[in-house]
């Protein structure tokens, strides 16, 4: 599963990234849109409209209905969220949820989950049971420091599984203060204070 505290921190994007990675090491992988409330997955792969909240209103079709091949991989396939649904809650506990990850755990060997944010709603609390591990988006600059009590909090009480943490949108160009920058034999000018303050470039 991956989450976050906020909207916003790049969970989606680290999400579909992820999956099209471990496809290329020929792994079969699904990506899995579980913010009902919120899908963003539509912005960074075709899906198809429908996805889990229709599957789990409706039982006219079966769940390989609503997953699409992504274009240009072998072992890459996407679920999305599906219709936002009126009852969002409800849906993710419904039985039928358990349900689906038992069927796509036979079929895949990885399988990433993007989840709602856990500051906002329940929602990713509710399914977090499901989950063999949990990946922590936490965008720089984006969140205040004292909001990383909420992540704190649910690893102390073991609210999310094998919890870790992924920095988003790091400056790399900043260097640990001794003119080094994070790049393997690169090297970042120290500007003096004034020219900082000033915004002077070079």
């Amino acid at each position: 599963f991956l989450t976050s505290t906020i909207s916003g921190e790049g969970k989606t994007f680290v999400s579909a990234n992820l999956a099209a990675t471990f496809s290329l090491s020929g792994k079969k992988v699904l990506l899995m849109g579980l913010d009902l409330r919120n899908p963003k997955l539509y912005e960074y792969l075709k899906v198809n409209p429908l996805g889990i909240s229709n599957y789990i209103t409706t039982n006219n079709k079966p769940l390989k209905d609503f997953i699409l091949p992504v274009e240009g991989y072998d072992n890459f396939d996407v679920l999305s969220s599906g219709s936002i649904p009126p009852n969002p809650t409800e849906i993710l506990m419904s039985k039928k949820i358990k349900e689906i990850f038992d069927e796509l755990k036979a079929q895949y060997d990885y399988i990433i989950v993007d989840t709602a944010p856990v500051s906002l709603v329940t929602d990713t609390l509710l399914i977090s049971k499901h989950a063999d591990a949990t990946i922590y988006v936490v965008r720089a600059n984006k969140i205040d420091k004292d909001m990383l009590r909420i992540p704190n909090d649910l690893y102390r009480d073991n609210k999310l599984t094998k919890l870790t943490f992924v920095l988003n949108d790091s400056d790399v160009t900043k260097g640990y203060g001794y003119g080094y920058g994070y790049g393997y034999g690169n090297v970042v000018e120290v500007k003096p204070l004034w020219k900082r303050i000033l915004g002077i470039k070079q």
